[in-house]
């Protein structure tokens, strides 16, 4: 079995920013599928709290997440989500069980 990269991410949208979250979320995944080494790359909205959202990316190594991480695109956004996001991102890794 070939080991996988997988970066788990929940944030809260501002007050009155969750529409423009939605937007900058939906242009990073579009953008993300089409790099090299993305499986997966998903975002999802809470069924509970429709100001919290879940973005779960898989990758097929650490050098193609990483690559991503770094593209100006995402640095863009990183550098500017406190615009959008309550607090920051909560991520985590996971790895196969």
């Amino acid at each position: 079995m070939s080991r996988t990269y997988t970066l788990v991410g929940i944030a809260r949208a501002k007050t009155n920013r969750r529409e423009a979250l939605v937007t900058q979320l939906d242009s990073l995944r579009t953008r993300g599928l089409t790099e090299p080494g993305c499986l997966n790359y998903h975002v999802g909205q809470d069924a509970e709290d429709a100001e919290v959202f879940v973005v779960y990316m898989v990758w097929d190594s650490r050098g193609a997440l990483e690559s991503h991480l770094n593209r100006e695109y995402m640095r863009d956004f990183h550098a500017t989500r406190q615009e959008l996001v309550e607090g920051d991102f909560r991520f985590r890794w996971l790895n196969a069980a």
